[in-house]
């Protein structure tokens, strides 16, 4: 099964798929600091300002112009490679060059009911559920919240979901936060569960998840939140979401241009907050549909410009972030498994770091389980590819060859034995029976099979227990921030 497997795909053997060449890349780069000097950005964040003009740079207003030089130093500074632990302080992703790590998205506004196969409103429920099924699972790494808590008061909606997350599961979590006051009750309630807040700084096993509004415009809370982190050394996921052809140029290069230059003004922000802040690049580079409007998470436009943002991540020796597995399809059919398939292959082979938004459907805005499910096993078989071919003396197998000789049979011999667990892939839940196995099973399909596991994982998983009074502490510090928002 997919479980024994995961210790074999510790390393990425074949070589990353590269997209375009050096030389573009370089000239990307170059566009960048052109935008950032010509054009520059408009930042709503006081601290920020005085950051910028205090580095150098020409500001007018909330305008500013970034001077190469000033990016260039900001690179340099900016941490290479940055490990992040889980809540029991394993240290389990080391995000640096073709490390790959999948989890889930945050913030659904609608589920599709396992029970009733009806869609509703998300409520923090799902948010516990959610971060069950990703627990259970071996293929994601890292969590977050899925679905909204729409129930809860809006104010404090956040916490919430961190909360949820925090208590069904161990593995990492990667968070939003609406302000930088919450960020802060949000850090203090990670610190409860292990330990103190020390223990927090030294051994994260949080991310903010901040973003830019495009084109080229850096907020109050975006820029806020972001520094609030980098007090207490939590890495940082500062990057656009754009609609190519509505926030960025419909070109492709243009988009990829125009995040670029965000994502070095991010690196710029952060190194002059706290040299060695820990932020991580990338974005969620999708087109706009000119007929509907509708972000195009699974078109191959998307694919294709996060296979260039990654290699500018890289051409940075920066630790980056970005998407697959999230679909346009609105239901867990055939057009959800295709668009999920390439996008978790295209990312695997690209070396990409944080792979976020595994299992939406609709386009990001609703989210089913079971389909989480499924996507574990195109993890499992993305992560078989990426691995590559062994070739030794032993896998060549010249001596079974000749032991077995002309019209023998190999099912029989120790060889086969010995390497067929690892030489063919075994999925979970994809189904491989002929007619009449299938018949027997009930006619069970693949959906099948993902709905009963997670039936199963809701009905018995139990996640690693927090510290003695850690969920007390949690709910302590959403009732003071509920009553802070009210005042």
């Amino acid at each position: 099964m997919a479980d024994r497997l995961i210790s074999n795909y510790d390393e990425q053997i074949t070589p990353s798929l590269k997209w375009v060449t050096d030389s573009q890349l370089e000239q990307i780069h170059y566009a960048s600091l052109e935008v950032l000097e010509r054009t520059g950005i408009v930042v709503k964040n006081e601290e920020a300002l005085k950051l910028l003009k205090g580095a150098g740079c020409r500001v007018q207003d909330q305008r500013v112009w970034i001077p190469s030089w000033l990016v260039e130093e900001a690179l340099r500074l900016a941490p290479k490679r940055i490990t992040v632990a889980n809540r029991l302080g394993e240290r389990v992703l080391s995000l640096e060059k073709n490390r790959v790590y999948y989890g889930t998205g945050s913030d659904l506004p609608f589920t599709i009911d396992i029970e009733t196969n009806e869609r509703r409103t998300s409520t923090k429920q799902d948010v516990v559920d959610a971060s069950k099924v990703v627990d259970a699972l071996p293929n994601y790494n890292f969590l977050m919240s899925h679905a909204i808590a729409s129930e809860t008061n809006p104010a404090v909606s956040d916490l919430h979901q961190f909360e949820a997350m925090t208590v069904n599961s161990s593995k990492p979590i990667i968070f939003t936060a609406h302000n930088a006051e919450n960020t802060e009750a949000l850090i203090e309630m990670a610190a409860a569960c292990v330990g103190g807040i020390d223990n927090l700084m030294n051994n994260p096993y949080i991310i903010l998840y901040s973003e830019p509004i495009s084109p080229l415009v850096h907020t109050h809370d975006g820029v806020g939140k972001m520094f609030k982190c980098f007090e207490y050394n939590i890495p940082v996921v500062y990057t656009p979401g754009v609609l190519a052809g509505g926030t960025t140029p419909v070109t492709k290069a243009g988009c990829i241009n125009l995040m670029n230059a965000e994502n070095l003004a991010g690196v710029v922000l952060a190194q002059l907050k706290k040299k060695g802040a820990p932020i991580i690049i990338g974005g969620g580079a999708t087109p706009m549909d000119m007929k509907t409007t509708t972000t195009l998470y699974g078109a191959p436009e998307t694919f294709m410009n996060y296979a260039v943002m990654t290699q500018l991540a890289q051409f940075y020796g920066l630790p980056n972030f970005t998407e697959a597995g999230c679909v346009n399809a609105t239901q867990p059919d055939i057009q959800a498994g295709a668009e999920a398939a390439v996008t978790i292959l295209m990312t695997q082979l690209e070396g990409c770091n944080l792979v976020h938004d595994v299992g939406y459907l609709e386009g990001g805005r609703t989210g089913y389980l079971p389909f989480l499910a499924i996507c574990d096993d195109l993890i499992d078989m993305a992560r078989y590819a990426g691995a590559g071919t062994r070739v030794s003396s032993e896998h060549l197998a010249v001596d079974c060859i000749d032991d077995v000789g002309p019209g023998g049979n190999y099912m029989a011999h120790p060889h086969t034995f010995k390497h067929f667990r690892d030489e063919i892939w075994d999925p979970r839940f994809f189904t491989r029976y002929r007619w009449e196995q299938w018949l027997a099973k009930d006619k069970e399909s693949p959906m099948d099979r993902a709905l009963k596991k997670v039936k199963e994982v809701l009905a018995n998983y139990q996640a690693a227990a927090l510290p003695a009074g850690a969920q007390d502490e949690m709910k302590a510090v959403i009732g003071r921030r509920e009553s802070e928002s009210k005042a």
